[in-house]
């Protein structure tokens, strides 16, 4: 009985070496990749739904039903068409800092040196909004990396061509349609 003691420890400790050595091979995933492939264009209008932290609403249209707002802390504003469900926009008014739901629409790019090829295959510069991160096929899950470090995952509808996407391909991303604000008091 007292051998099982030593032939525990010969086993333990080799598999507990290897568990550190492995640890230690782990890097998180980087979106400054160069894509693998030439430049292209691998889906468009992969429209997703997107929570935004605090924004504050810079203009209002009731007429058209727009509404432009800006993420705190930062210069760039978007426009998004109201959804269905405001009924009473005359609540809101510019100024007032929200939380919106939004659905936005991705464009996913190969690029090569800003460029990809447009109409007849003449190079057309292509300016990103954030770069891919990570793809998780499994739970069809997509995230992205912003130029501010910020990092945000969508769960993408069934059909978006996630096999093809890697770390490093460049996004475009275009403001749709606002679902929900919630005025922040």
């Amino acid at each position: 009985m007292k051998s099982a003691a030593p032939c525990r420890t010969m086993v333990c400790v080799p598999l507990l070496a290897a568990a550190l050595i492995l640890a230690g091979c782990w890097t998180a995933p980087v979106a400054n990749v160069q894509p693998k492939g030439e430049a292209r264009l691998i889906q468009g209008g992969i429209a997703v739904a997107s929570f935004k932290a605090p924004a504050v609403v810079e203009s209002l249209e009731p007429s058209t039903r727009t509404i432009v707002m800006r993420r705190l802390g930062t210069t760039a504003a978007s426009t998004y068409k109201l959804g269905p469900g405001f009924a009473n926009i005359s609540s809101l008014k510019a100024g007032d800092i929200v939380e919106a739901t939004l659905v936005q629409e991705l464009t996913v790019y190969v690029l090569r040196d800003g460029e990809a090829p447009g109409a007849g295959g003449v190079p057309e510069k292509i300016t990103a909004d954030a770069r891919v991160l990570s793809v998780d096929q499994s739970y069809r899950l997509l995230t992205l990396q912003y130029p501010n470090g910020q990092n945000e995952t969508f769960k993408v509808p069934l059909g978006v061509r996630l096999k093809e996407m890697a770390a490093g391909d460049s996004v475009v991303i275009r403001p749709i349609e606002a679902v929900s604000l919630r005025q922040q008091r």
